[in-house]
């Protein structure tokens, strides 16, 4: 029983430290079977009580992205080199003040326990596995060569929704160098972050602007395409290189909301599933 004591209150200090240094909750929706990718956003931290863990609500280019009460979620710990996973559920939502501003915030249940991942890159706890999504990055020679390609993912996306029989869409690239191979850790706020190893870290870390593609959890249709901007970078154990990057709208302003509701709708699937097969 005192070792159960230790524990629990080994992580729940862990969150207080989070809190104290303004840090930010990652949390995912409790995958359903329905894919093999899975979305995680950083949510900042704004209280913790007994009961409840408060957090802003996560966002997709910076607009909300609700989330409904029920819902199952992972919430995951990251400090340093060591990363902690735990199932809550979402309680809801309200307004609050945080830092003299009115935001959006979520209630989520305090976990009875968390349980640590056994490897710096791992996703996965013996009740659960994540699997991150893999993204196309390239360095992006000319900006405002986004133009074209952006416009033609969004047609790819109306053909597929309309299930036009017309012909397929023609890929267009913008002007770009060779391509990196990475593996999204997380999105939220107005931007994205990527995991690179190696060389290709190296490598990707010589240029600002990028031109990324990538598929949506549950959503069968083309990949969606985004130019992102790399905004701050550390290595990580095992040589891997983080990168986040702030999603660029600068040539063509129409995308920002063409991305923000094909994300949402990927998310407003996952969530209508996991609340259909729990009923």
């Amino acid at each position: 029983m005192a070792a159960h004591r230790s524990r629990t209150t080994g992580w729940r200090k862990c969150l207080q430290q989070l809190l104290d240094h303004q840090g930010s909750l990652q949390i995912a929706l409790s995958p359903n079977g329905m894919s093999g990718r899975d979305f995680i956003w950083s949510a900042t931290l704004i209280d913790l009580n007994e009961l409840e863990i408060i957090v802003e609500m996560p966002t997709a280019a910076g607009q909300p992205l609700p989330l409904e009460a029920g819902l199952g979620l992972i919430g995951i710990m990251a400090i340093g080199q060591n990363r902690w996973m735990f199932k809550t559920i979402c309680l809801g939502q309200f307004m609050t003040e945080h830092r003299g501003k009115q935001k959006v915030a979520l209630r989520l249940k305090m976990p009875t326990s968390v349980e640590r991942c056994q490897r710096r890159r791992d996703y996965r706890i013996s009740t659960c596995e994540l699997q991150l999504p893999e993204v196309q990055s390239w360095p992006l020679l000319d900006p405002r060569s986004v133009v074209l390609p952006e416009r033609m993912c969004q047609l790819a996306y109306e053909q597929f929704d309309s299930n036009s029989s017309q012909t397929h869409v023609e890929e267009t690239m913008p002007q770009v160098g060779p391509p990196a191979s990475a593996r999204m850790v997380n999105i939220g706020g107005g931007g994205i972050g990527l995991q690179l190893s190696g060389q290709e870290g190296s490598s990707a870390l010589r240029h600002r602007m990028h031109f990324l593609k990538f598929s949506l959890p549950h959503i069968d249709g083309p990949p969606l395409c985004v130019t992102a901007k790399l905004m701050h970078h550390h290595l990580e154990a095992g040589g891997t290189t983080y990168m986040g990057m702030m999603f660029d709208f600068s040539f063509n302003p129409s995308h920002k909301q063409f991305v923000v509701t094909q994300i949402t709708r990927s998310v407003a699937i996952q969530q209508r599933e996991q609340l259909k097969s729990a009923s």
